[in-house]
């Protein structure tokens, strides 16, 4: 026995401007595969690695438009959807994201060397209101900025580079290549665990072999 598919099995939405019926109790990208919408039919999340798909959505009944990830917003019946390819802009800030971390030195004015739209923070709170992850990216900037460099990378350990931050910044600081900045460099500075630099020294001195 067959069961009859009525209008109330889908929920009436808008993507791009285009009305589009989808099936509820889903999250959106869910509903957009399930629609067969071609922005998602090869969505990289399908071959293990997050696409970062983030949304500009409003909801029936609400002025306000969020920033959001389509896999952790659930459809809603009446809700507008825009994807925001075109605020794309390329930052300048984004061409240092490849560097050497140096074994010692002054890590705060390798900061600003690298990304020296930091110290022209706005504080305008956009950067923050654009994040779908909640964190507080104002409060990890200016941190950086201080060179607290471990308390801004402890900031972001939600963050999934999803650009939203760097889309919304007049300065075009790109937070989350900061925040991966002072991450590194934590890391990079913080001694092994002694089982871990043991294993490592043993290595470089062949005393173990790997089977590959």
């Amino acid at each position: 026995m067959t069961t009859a598919v009525t209008s109330e099995s889908y929920h009436e939405i808008t993507v791009n401007g285009m009305p589009l019926s989808v099936s509820p109790n889903h999250s959106l990208i869910q509903a957009l595969w399930k629609s067969g919408h071609p922005h998602f039919k090869r969505a990289s999340c399908l071959e293990g690695v997050c696409g970062s798909c983030r949304m500009m959505v409003k909801y029936c009944g609400q002025s306000e438009v969020r920033f959001v990830l389509a896999c952790q917003s659930s459809v809603e019946a009446g809700m507008q959807v825009l994807f925001p390819q075109h605020l794309e802009k390329q930052s300048s800030a984004l061409l240092n994201h490849r560097y050497q971390l140096p074994s010692s030195g002054a890590d705060e004015q390798r900061l600003h060397d690298l990304f020296p739209q930091v110290a022209h923070c706005r504080h305008c709170h956009g950067c923050t209101i654009a994040c779908p992850k909640g964190i507080d990216v104002e409060k990890g900037i200016t941190l950086a900025h201080e060179g607290k460099l471990k308390a801004a990378g402890d900031l972001f350990i939600n963050c999934v580079m999803c650009d939203l931050c760097t889309t919304s910044c007049p300065e075009n600081i790109a937070p989350n290549y900061v925040a991966l900045f002072a991450r590194r460099t934590t890391a990079f500075n913080r001694p092994l665990p002694d089982n871990l630099a043991a294993r490592l020294q043993a290595l470089q001195r062949g005393e173990l072999t790997i089977n590959y």
